[in-house]
């Protein structure tokens, strides 16, 4: 048998500081000057076949070699989302901060599970969920809460803690969700991987506003308990993927109540205005009984970073906690929080780690700024957009994020439709700033999540005058 050599590559620390110190310099300028780089960046496909063709040899290659690989093969080529004319889907405005703070808990690499193996990172964690509990209003003493992967997970983790809590095992199938046609996809599919019939899944209608219709809602309830059904879960989301809406969370927490439900409230993207000047926007989250809140999204932290916060720490214990013999000298107790007995994985990263680095570093009242500023991009769009009549608003500035359409009277839906898309399509190739389309009430609109605190008033009025010169090169108003 080959002995393990005790200079083996494998595990000389000299060798990543060596390494680290060349590279680190690299990648922080392209960091530093994402802001001037095409935004999208196809693989080509002689690229694809040269990753394709990267053996894994028998013997080692140099550090500058294979990082040389990396640099100009693989990460090159993605869409960079941070920077800060990226307005698709949540962009990831990353913090230089946190990447300091993810990688400082790398070269330590706690144990995420475990109080006992990790006590300081344990501590550090749990203080921080029990501050971001009290941010949303829940009473510190009993909130559970846990750090996982993403808004996904989150909702994942919830729900089955609501099944448990509300339904018996024999009545999985009698157990009714409901959402509204605006809650974000991962929402149905956590629902589903519990083992909840995708039948019993209720799609509730949104109002102009895109918000949950409460009365629809209620209707809802009162016809399944008529037929059988037993509501377990209601899903309000504070901050739509498409809009930026907030549901009404008090008259959603009446109807919890009143049925005996779990009110969840899917804040991945929108919580975090908690921590902004326009905190009254989301009175009423704190009648929930959990929250999901990632980090990734307007904490600008880098990805992975998501939580899932419930009132009740109890509830998830009761759901998750075992303890099979191999673990009975690491058992949880009120002060000494074992995170694997608060949701799914055993093994885990300390994914919140970045997160308390970033807001001691910051500070509170940097933090509010940041995210301030997404408020404040969001209606300078809007503003520059309602001075043209051609400009549909057809979302207002909420959360952060615009909708608008180009919108005349001579042309039919399908073809203001695809005048739309164009005018995305045009964007992207000028790749100096990107705004995918989305669909509202059956209209093709652009969508501006502008959320980055690097963007400008001047990005915004270079973007806005792009557009109108797009329609003007399309005929349909005066150059």
């Amino acid at each position: 048998m080959t002995e393990p050599n005790s200079n083996s590559i494998l595990f000389q620390w000299e060798e990543a500081e060596k390494t680290l110190k060349k590279f680190m310099p690299i990648m922080v300028a392209e960091q530093a000057n994402v802001a001037n780089t095409d935004i999208l960046n196809p693989l080509p496909k002689e690229k694809q076949d040269a990753i394709k063709n990267i053996p894994f040899h028998e013997e080692s290659r140099s550090a500058d070699d294979v990082l040389q690989d990396m640099h100009d093969l693989v990460y090159k080529y993605r869409t960079k989302q941070n920077n800060p004319r990226f307005f698709s889907f949540i962009p990831l405005a990353l913090s230089p901060i946190s990447v300091v703070g993810d990688a400082i808990n790398a070269f330590y690499s706690p144990y995420g599970g475990s109080h006992t193996l990790s006590q300081g990172m344990a501590i550090a964690e749990k203080s921080l969920l029990n501050w971001m509990g009290e941010q949303i209003g829940y009473p510190v003493k009993e909130l559970g809460g846990l750090f996982v992967s993403g808004g996904s997970m989150a909702n994942l983790t919830a729900s089955i803690v609501a099944r448990d809590e509300k339904l018996k095992d024999d009545e999985f199938n009698k157990g009714t969700v409901y959402i509204s046609d605006q809650t974000h996809s991962s929402v149905a599919k956590g629902i589903r991987v519990m083992g909840i019939p995708k039948a019993n899944i209720r799609k509730v209608k949104t109002n102009e506003r895109f918000q949950i219709i409460p009365d629809d809602l209620r209707a809802q309830i009162e016809q399944d308990k008529k037929d059988g059904f037993i509501p377990f879960l209601i899903v309000g989301t504070c901050g739509t993927n498409n809009t930026g809406s907030i549901d009404p969370l008090h008259e959603l927490a009446d109807i919890s109540e009143a049925y005996n439900t779990w009110l969840h409230i899917d804040g991945a993207y929108g919580a975090s205005a908690i921590l902004s000047s326009h905190r009254e926007l989301l009175n009423g989250i704190e009648r929930s009984d959990s929250v999901s809140w990632n980090g990734h999204k307007w904490l600008f932290q880098s990805y992975g970073c998501a939580t899932v916060i419930c009132k009740d720490r109890q509830a998830m214990s009761r759901t998750f906690m075992e303890n099979p013999e191999y673990l009975t000298d690491v058992k949880s107790d009120d002060s000494n929080i074992n995170f694997w007995d608060m949701g799914i994985e055993l093994t885990a990263p300390a994914r919140g780690m970045r997160l308390w680095y970033t807001l001691q570093r910051v500070g509170l009242k940097e933090m509010r700024r940041a995210i301030d500023k997404g408020f404040d991009n969001a209606k300078y769009f809007e503003q520059l957009f309602r001075a043209e009549d051609y400009f549909d608003i057809v979302s207002p500035a909420q959360l952060g994020i615009v909708n608008i359409r180009y919108y005349d009277d001579q042309h039919t839906e399908d073809e203001i439709n695809e005048i739309n898309h164009k005018l995305s399509e045009m964007a992207e190739q000028r790749n100096q700033s990107v705004y995918f389309t989305t669909m509202l009430n059956d209209k093709t609109v652009l969508r501006f999540c502008a959320i980055n605190p690097l963007l400008t008033k001047e990005d915004i009025e270079d973007v806005v005058n792009n557009i109108k010169s797009d329609i003007a090169s399309l005929g349909l108003i005066g150059q």
